[in-house]
């Protein structure tokens, strides 16, 4: 077996993902494997580090990162990765088949995953691998832990400014980000892509009316949260388009998502993760599906917490909020199979000894770390721009998806994590540039 020197954790999606895999980075440098974590543009730049073979952590186990980090692999990488979007697909086999494939599972020396159900799903479509292991999500933890407190400050801003506000996440990309439209040959995929768009669109509707209607009528201030692939601009657009007119109502996409949950009164959701992290964090949540309608057919989230048909029906329960209309949230997703919580509140530390159960490695004593100037993003942001201006968008999207960072926000995540959890290692955090840092033993 070849020794590993060191481990990248890939991350997509900055505001969604960063804290948790700055937790999974402590506990692989706690057992003495250097870490460099971030989003990156290509292969080369971790290459540069001086890492000869390494372990790339990822996000989902997709054909196409296999792809994208073909020269990692062909200098001896081991590559593994987190499910993240295998916990409300719409169709769990159709998931699988999309998002992976035999070459990922006979490439990926390791696939965590949520829940038993996923696991479940890809064996009986891939057979039965060693790889295929339960873990459940680091974000859980960090749900629990409210985000270790690391937003107690922003919250308290927000509050101040927002007051008792209603918060509604968007879960629509179908409709609000026309970017992602399916081209293919197959007819039930183009019909369920019809058919999802048709839903979005429906349920996107109802939730400005919903918002125009408390802020009109108890006049209560309403904050819609943009999913992280839509853009800020057009969501703003589709609202008025769907006849939100009220001042108090905004459309707000600047900092983590969390702050916004642990501040907001209440939270109406519709198949979103986001209402997971609210109810493990205590907020108040809905699931509002007027008609009955749910975005999703595999709607288990939306039945774990109480659900509004109605204007009417949303209406009582903002008015009970104080009551936690969620109080039995904790009792349903316990027994949900979708999402483990064997190893709650050590997740990480799980994924990483089993990492390191499963790999051997001989940690790089000097990673070739010196802050660079960001020429590539220089140029993305830039091509970004010019974009934009012409009404294409989606480069944009993608950038904001991991914003630049500064190496304070990185050692500040990490102090925080480390408190929570009583750590007294001290470690070395590098910038490599705005969006790639080291942190080394």
């Amino acid at each position: 077996m070849n020794s590993l020197q060191a481990c990248f954790i890939r991350v997509e999606v900055k505001k969604r993902e960063f804290v948790s895999r700055i937790d999974l980075a402590i506990e692989m440098v706690k057992r003495g494997v250097p870490v460099v974590i971030g989003s990156c543009y290509n292969s080369e730049e971790i290459l540069e580090l001086g890492i000869d073979k390494g372990y790339l952590f990822g996000k989902c186990a997709q054909t196409v990162t296999l792809d994208f980090f073909k020269p990692l692999l062909e200098h001896g990488w081991t590559f593994g990765a987190l499910d993240e979007e295998g916990l409300l697909p719409d169709n769990l086999e159709f998931f699988a088949a999309e998002r992976f494939s035999s070459i990922s599972a006979d490439t990926y020396k390791d696939v965590f995953f949520f829940g038993d159900e996923q696991k479940k799903t890809f064996e009986k479509i891939f057979g039965p691998r060693d790889s295929f292991i339960v873990s459940g999500n680091p974000r859980t933890d960090m749900w629990q832990a409210k985000c270790y407190n690391l937003y107690d400050r922003l919250k308290h801003d927000i509050k101040k400014k927002y007051g008792n506000f209603v918060l509604l996440p968007l879960n629509f990309t179908n409709y609000t980000n026309n970017s992602y439209e399916i081209i293919s040959s197959d007819e039930d995929l183009q019909l369920n892509y019809k058919t999802l768009t048709e839903k979005a669109e429906f349920i996107f509707d109802n939730f400005c009316k919903l918002a125009e209607r408390f802020a009109n009528e108890e006049k209560i201030k309403v904050v819609i949260r943009p999913h992280p692939s839509d853009d800020l601009q057009t969501i703003k657009k589709l609202m008025v388009k769907h006849g939100v007119k009220s001042n108090l109502v905004e459309c707000v996409a600047t900092n983590d998502i969390f702050p916004w949950i642990s501040a907001a009164r209440i939270l109406f959701h519709n198949c979103c993760t986001t209402s997971l992290e609210a109810g493990f964090s205590g907020t108040p949540v809905v699931t509002y599906a007027p008609s009955n309608m749910s975005l999703l057919d595999n709607s288990e989230v939306n039945n774990l917490f109480p659900v509004a048909h109605s204007y009417e029906d949303a209406l009582a329960f903002l008015t009970n909020s104080e009551n936690n209309v969620s109080s039995d949230f904790k009792d349903r997703v316990v027994n949900w199979k979708s999402l483990s919580l064997e190893n709650s509140g050590n997740t990480a530390s799980f994924i990483a000894n089993k990492i390191l159960q499963r790999n051997k490695f001989e940690p790089l004593q000097n990673l070739k770390i010196h802050n660079r100037i960001d020429f590539k993003r220089l140029k993305y942001e830039v091509k970004a721009k010019i974009k934009k201006l012409i009404g294409r968008h989606q480069n944009q999207v993608y950038l904001d998806k991991f914003p630049r960072t500064s190496i304070e926000e990185v050692k500040n995540i990490v102090h925080h994590i480390c408190k929570y959890r009583g750590y007294n290692e001290q470690f070395k955090i590098n910038s490599i540039n705005s969006r790639l840092f080291s942190i080394t033993p």
